[in-house]
């Protein structure tokens, strides 16, 4: 994780007064709220426990939809590794959905689910085909001299999962994992 990125105060000081000009400029708090205001308002609701429930309702449910998408999309990848039939099927799927807006997604998923659920679903969505794409493509560079090393060698096909396939995935699984992770977020609280 060296390319992690590092908030230098200053950056962020510079982004809090552009915030406070661009404000003062448009005037109207209903388009441009100050990040003062934005903050008293925060601190007027941290009290009351209606905020902290729905705080925590929308994390189970951004939280519910990234597993479920982690889970389905590891599993899809594994399924499709083995068979060319299943990633040639799954490849138009994943494509439309990498490439559909979330907007159209949450309007869309309206018709047929309940916006208690539409969190869920929206992020399985937008998460689902990064995994999916992340894990297909570490288990296709699975670095095959290992693989038949673990053969000649007798090691068992379980311990061969854990010691020579998973440490080769682990890589690209945490980045599709990362670079999901905000995406969820982004499209938890769109919906």
């Amino acid at each position: 994780m060296k390319n992690r990125i590092r908030l230098k105060p200053w950056a962020v000081l510079f982004w809090l007064l552009a915030w406070q000009l661009a404000a003062m400029a448009v005037g109207k708090e209903i388009l441009l709220a100050s990040p003062l205001r934005v903050l008293a308002r925060l601190g007027e609701l941290v009290v009351q426990p209606g905020f902290w429930r729905a705080i925590a309702h929308s994390l189970g449910r951004i939280a519910g939809g990234f597993l479920l998408a982690v889970a389905a999309g590891t599993l899809l990848a594994a399924c499709a590794s083995q068979a060319r039939w299943l990633r040639d099927l799954l490849a138009p799927l994943m494509l439309t959905v990498r490439s559909v807006p979330v907007a159209s997604f949450i309007i869309l998923a309206l018709v047929w689910v309940s916006s208690k659920n539409l969190a869920v679903l929206i992020v399985f969505l937008m998460v689902l085909p990064i995994l999916y794409l992340n894990v297909l493509s570490g288990i296709d560079r699975l670095d095959p001299k290992l693989q038949e090393m673990a053969r000649v060698f007798r090691v068992p096909p379980l311990r061969r999962v854990f010691r020579v396939a998973l440490p080769q995935l682990m890589p690209p699984f945490l980045t599709g994992c990362e670079l999901s992770l905000g995406l969820c977020w982004k499209a938890g609280v769109a919906a």
